[in-house]
C-alpha cells in the first residue's frame, strides 16, 4: 500500500490525527520572531523579564501619584525582547481596573517622521488618533469616549448629584464636569472641546451624520489640526464664522496632553506613552523631541513616558549630547535594562508556543503521549540542549530562529515519509536537514526579506486603526528622508538634492520641500516645490495661495494630499486658487492624490530602513547562519528593486517622468464572501489559529470543480480576514506577506 494511502487510512482511524498532520504542514509556530505592534494574543511567558515588567507596572502606579510625569528608558540589545515586553504591558493595561475601565491608558508609538518643528503636534495627533481609533467605527466605543464618560459620571458623583440616566440630565452633567475639571481659563477650551466630542459621539444619536461631523471636528482640534470657522463656532471654539481655529503653539499641545492625562486619572488610569525604536529618529530630530518630552514631563502629571531603544545607540546619543543632559535626566529618570535569556528561559519560550499549537490536539492519543514524554515535541529536548551547548545566555530572537528552522526540518521529514511513519518512528534526530544548499545569493535574500517586511508593515497599518494619522508634516518628513537616500553619483535619477523650507519672520513658506533635479536633455537644473496638505478649509486655501505667489517661481509645483482620508476641501476662494494652479498646465502643476495604501508604503519604505538601524532585520545566509542587514544594504536594495521610483509620489521627484499611479484590477472571485466567512470561523473554531494562506489552500481543495487558484483565494482571504478583524470577529496579525488569524477571546 502506498505510504500516502496508508497514512490517510491510519490517520482516519484516529480522530484528529489527519488534522494534526495538516496543521504541521501548514503552520510554523515559530515563524514570527519579533513584535511589530502590541497584541492581546502574543504568546507570552510571564516569568521572563518579570522583574522589568513589575518595575514598569509599579512606575505606572507611581505616575498617578507624582506631581510631574515620569520618564523611563527601556534599554537592551536588538532581538532581546523589548517590544515583546511592551506588548505584555499593553495586555496588562487592557485588563479591567478598579474604576471599571482599563488599568491604563496605553499609547504605542514608533516610526515618527515629522520634521522637528512639528514633532510635538504630531505626537499629540498620534495620541488622539490612537485613543479615537483613527475616527473609524462608532466613536462611542473608543478609549477616548470611555474615559470621558467615566470622568463626567465621576464629576456628577463628586458634586452629590445622582441620576439614573445621564442622557436625561445633560445640563447637570455639563455643569458638574466643567466645575470639577476647569481650573484655569487656558484649560477651559480644551475641556469644553473634549466635552463636545463626548456630546456628539454619544450612542443615542450616533447615526446622525451632522453629529458625527461635529465630533470629528472636535477630534481635529484636539489633534492640532485646523477647524473650519463654521464648525469651530458650533463647537464654541470661535466667536464668529470668519476665521479657522487651531492650537497655537507647543504650550497648547502640552495643555491638551495634560487634560487627557487628568481625565485618565479619574478612571484611575495612568497615561502611558511607549515610544518604541527611539533610535530610528533621525539624529537632528532627537534633540528637539527630547526637549519637548522633557518639558512635557515637567508639566503633565499622571504620565509615564517609556523610551525604548537599543542601549548602545541611546547611550551614544547621550554621550554625544544629541540627547541634552537635562532632557536625559528626565526621560531616563528611571532605567530598566533587559538581559539575555538563560537556557531554562529559552526552553520556556519554545514550550509556550508549542503548547498553544498543540492545545487543539491534546485529545489525540499519539500526540498527547509524545508531548507527555517530551514537552518540546516535535523538536526534542536534546535538540535544544545541543543548540545551547555553545553559550550561556541567548537572545529571544536567536532561539526562535533555531526553532523555526528545526520545525521546517520536521515538516519536511513528515512529508517525505508520511505522517504515520513520522509519528511512529519519531526521534529527535528525525528530519535534521542534510541538504547541501548552494551558495546563497545574499542580495536576493535581502531583497526578498525587505519585500516581505514592507508588505507586513502596510498590512499592520491597515489593520491598526489610528496608527498612521493623516499629517502633512509626517508626509513631508517621510519624503525628505526617502529622497535623502537618493542623492549619490551613479544612481539612475535626475534628483540632485532638496531643501526643507521653514518659517521666516513668522511667515509660512510657499512649499514644504524644494527639490532640485538636473535635466538629462540639456543639463539644466529644474526645481519642484512640493506642498503637503492634510488640513481643509481656509488653511488649505492659504497653502495654494502661497504656491501661486511663490517668488522666485519654481519650474514645477506639486500638491500632495491624503485623498482617501483628508481630501482637499476648500471654499469658493480656495477653489479659484486651485483653478489658477491648474491653468499653469500639467507640466507646471501636479496634484497627487494619495490613497491610504500609497501613504502606508512611504511609511513602510522608511520603516524597513529603521528596522535595519535597530538591528531588527536579518537574513539566513547560509541556512542556520543569521546575518543582520545594515541600513546601507536596505537602501541599496531599494535602489536595486527600484522601490523609490515605483512610488507615484517619489517618481516625479527622482526622474523627469510624470507620476504613474498603477491600479491593478483584481479578478472576480468565484465564491461569495459569506461562504468565506463561514469557512474561516469554522476552521478557527477547532484550531488555535491559522494563516490566511493555509485556510485558502484548504478552501480551494474543498471547492468543487473548477477549482479556484490558491493565489486568488489567498488574496480574498486576506482582504476578508482584515474586514473580520475590523468587525471584532477575529484577530489578524500580519507576518511577512500573510495574516495569522485567531478567534477573539
Amino acid at each position: 500500500m502506498p505510504t500516502e494511502s496508508r497514512t490517510h487510512k491510519v490517520a482516519a482511524s484516529v480522530p484528529g490525527l489527519d488534522r494534526y498532520f495538516a496543521a504541521v504542514r501548514d503552520e510554523n509556530p515559530f515563524a514570527s520572531n519579533r513584535v511589530t505592534e502590541p497584541s492581546p494574543y502574543d504568546v507570552d511567558v510571564a516569568s521572563i523579564h518579570s522583574d522589568a515588567f513589575d518595575r514598569l507596572v509599579a512606575l505606572a502606579a507611581e505616575a498617578m501619584q507624582a506631581r510631574t510625569g515620569l520618564g523611563v528608558a527601556l534599554l537592551g540589545g536588538a532581538g532581546i525582547g523589548k517590544s515583546h515586553l511592551l506588548s505584555r504591558l499593553y495586555r496588562w493595561a487592557a485588563e479591567t481596573g478598579p474604576a471599571g475601565g482599563p488599568k491604563a491608558c496605553y499609547v504605542y508609538l514608533h516610526n515618527i517622521m515629522a520634521d522637528p518643528d512639528r514633532l510635538p503636534r504630531y505626537l499629540l495627533k498620534y495620541v488622539v488618533s490612537r485613543l479615537s481609533k483613527g475616527g473609524q467605527g462608532p466613536l462611542c466605543q473608543t478609549p477616548l469616549f470611555g474615559f470621558l464618560d467615566r470622568a463626567i459620571r465621576h464629576a456628577l458623583g463628586a458634586s452629590g448629584i445622582i441620576v439614573d440616566r445621564i442622557e436625561d440630565q445633560l445640563q447637570l452633567a455639563v455643569d458638574a464636569y466643567l466645575s470639577h475639571f476647569v481650573r484655569s481659563a487656558e484649560a477651559r477650551t480644551t475641556y469644553v472641546t473634549l466635552l463636545q466630542f463626548w456630546r456628539f459621539a454619544r450612542p443615542d444619536r450616533a447615526d446622525d451624520p451632522r453629529r458625527r461631523l461635529l465630533a470629528g471636528a472636535a477630534l481635529a482640534w484636539l489633534s492640532g489640526d485646523e477647524v473650519d470657522p463654521g464648525l469651530a463656532a458650533q463647537l464654541g471654539l470661535a466667536d464668529d464664522e470668519q476665521q479657522p481655529v487651531m492650537l497655537a503653539d507647543d504650550e497648547q499641545v502640552k495643555g491638551v496632553l495634560h487634560s487627557l492625562a487628568e481625565l485618565a486619572r479619574v478612571s484611575q488610569q495612568p497615561l502611558v506613552l511607549c515610544i518604541d525604536q527611539f533610535e530610528n529618529l533621525d539624529p537632528e530630530k532627537v534633540t528637539p523631541f527630547c526637549r519637548f518630552l522633557h518639558a512635557m514631563l515637567d508639566r503633565v502629571s499622571n504620565l509615564l513616558v517609556i523610551t525604548c531603544g537599543v542601549k548602545q545607540t541611546l547611550l551614544a546619543y547621550r554621550d554625544d549630547f544629541i540627547i541634552p543632559e537635562a532632557a536625559w535626566d528626565r526621560i531616563a529618570d528611571r532605567v530598566v535594562e533587559l538581559h539575555r535569556l538563560k537556557r531554562s528561559e529559552a526552553r520556556q519560550i519554545l514550550e509556550a508556543r508549542l503548547e498553544r499549537f498543540h492545545d487543539p490536539f491534546l485529545d489525540v492519543d499519539p500526540i498527547r503521549l509524545r508531548i507527555q514524554a517530551d514537552t518540546l515535541f516535535p523538536l526534542g529536548r536534546n535538540w535544544l540542549e545541543r543548540k545551547c551547548e555553545q553559550g550561556i545566555e541567548f537572545k529571544a530572537r536567536q532561539v526562535l530562529n533555531w526553532a523555526r528552522d528545526a520545525w521546517e526540518d520536521r515538516r519536511r521529514a513528515m512529508v517525505e515519509v508520511g505522517g504515520i511513519n513520522w509519528i511512529e518512528r519519531w526521534t529527535e534526530s528525525t528530519g535534521e536537514s542534510k541538504v547541501i544548499e548552494p551558495t546563497p545569493d545574499v542580495d536576493a535574500l535581502i531583497d526578498a526579506a525587505i519585500d516581505r517586511k514592507i508588505e507586513e508593515h502596510v498590512a499592520q497599518l491597515r489593520l491598526q486603526a489610528g496608527s498612521l494619522p493623516p499629517d502633512a508634516g509626517n508626509l513631508a518628513g517621510l519624503v525628505e528622508s526617502l529622497l535623502a537616500c537618493c542623492k549619490s553619483d551613479g544612481l539612475p535619477y535626475t534628483f540632485r538634492g532638496l531643501d526643507r523650507l521653514n518659517k521666516r519672520n513668522g511667515r509660512l513658506p510657499a512649499f514644504d520641500l524644494m527639490v532640485r533635479e538636473r535635466r538629462n536633455s540639456d543639463g539644466r537644473e529644474v526645481r519642484t516645490g512640493v506642498t503637503f496638505v492634510t488640513n481643509i478649509g481656509k488653511s488649505a486655501s492659504a497653502s495654494m495661495r502661497r504656491m501661486l505667489e511663490a517668488e522666485p517661481n519654481p519650474d514645477h509645483r506639486m500638491l500632495a494630499t491624503d485623498e482617501e482620508r483628508r481630501p482637499l476641501k476648500v471654499g469658493a476662494q480656495g477653489a479659484e486658487y486651485y483653478r489658477e494652479l491648474e491653468r499653469l498646465g500639467t507640466g507646471k502643476f501636479e496634484h497627487l492624490k494619495l490613497d491610504f495604501e500609497q501613504y502606508a508604503r512611504l511609511d513602510a519604505l522608511q520603516n524597513v530602513i529603521g528596522m535595519a538601524r535597530s538591528g531588527d532585520l536579518e537574513i539566513e545566509a547560509p541556512r542556520g547562519t543569521i546575518q543582520s542587514v545594515s541600513e546601507a544594504e536596505v537602501v541599496a536594495s531599494h535602489h536595486r528593486r527600484d522601490r523609490f521610483r515605483e512610488h507615484p509620489l517619489l517618481r516625479p521627484l527622482l526622474t523627469e517622468e510624470p507620476p504613474v499611479p498603477l491600479r491593478v484590477v483584481s479578478p472576480s472571485i468565484p465564491f461569495d464572501e459569506s461562504r468565506v466567512r463561514q469557512y474561516i470561523m469554522a476552521q478557527l473554531a477547532w484550531r488555535m489559529g491559522s494563516t490566511a494562506e493555509a485556510l485558502a489552500r484548504g478552501f480551494a481543495e474543498a471547492t468543487s470543480e473548477p477549482k479556484p487558484e490558491v493565489v486568488a483565494v489567498w488574496k480574498a482571504f486576506k482582504e476578508i480576514g482584515g474586514r473580520m478583524h475590523a468587525e471584532g470577529l477575529i484577530h489578524a496579525t500580519p507576518h511577512d506577506t500573510d495574516l495569522f488569524l485567531l478567534l477573539r477571546k
